[in-house]
């Protein structure tokens, strides 16, 4: 399970700053090409969103599932593992009825903090963003995760509940924007 919250951010630089002032590790920085995955029936019929993603990275390809049934805003229900074959993972996918329902460019830096992951994001087409995550939700809350957003120098007004792909649908007008809403 995933619990995350993150915020928009105006000065990657500055944010980046903070994060290693207050402890936080770098990991590594990469580019990243998502290709999301769903089926309005299917999220109908089951009574939440789900999203299937193709995660492309330059020498690593992941297969995900992120399921919104628990119903907990900013929480998903997680299973990723790596592939080999990303063609044949999209391919899989339109065979099964499930269609691109939108494709997100990112450039990320990833951060270590305990055992917290901070991620700072430029997001073609739509700015950039702080995404601090737990894997572990039975040790940290998302007030929490607020706490350490604001030892970031970065206002409360500048979180935001809703996800990359939820922001990006929405500003696309797309059918989707009504269902996959975290």
């Amino acid at each position: 399970m995933e619990i995350e919250i993150r915020a928009k951010i105006n000065d990657i630089k500055k944010t980046e700053k903070e994060i290693l002032k207050l402890g936080g590790k770098l990991i590594k920085k990469k580019k990243q090409v998502d290709k999301y995955f769903g089926e309005i029936y299917l999220f109908k019929k089951l009574g939440y969103s789900f999203l299937m993603r193709v995660r492309i990275e330059k020498d690593k390809t992941f297969l995900t599932y992120k399921g919104a049934n628990l119903k907990r805003d900013g929480v998903w229900k997680e299973y990723e593992f790596p592939i080999s074959n990303a063609r044949a993972a999209v391919a899989m996918l339109k065979e099964m009825g499930l269609e691109k329902i939108i494709e997100v460019h990112k450039t990320r830096t990833e951060y270590s903090f305990g055992k917290l992951t901070i991620c700072v994001d430029n997001i073609k087409g739509l700015g950039s963003y702080i995404e601090i995550e737990s894997l572990d939700n039975k040790n940290f809350s998302k007030k929490e995760l607020i706490n350490l957003i604001k030892k970031l120098n970065i206002e409360k007004n500048q979180i935001i509940d809703k996800g990359y792909v939820t922001i990006m649908l929405s500003n696309q007008k797309s059918p989707y924007s009504k269902y996959v809403v975290n």
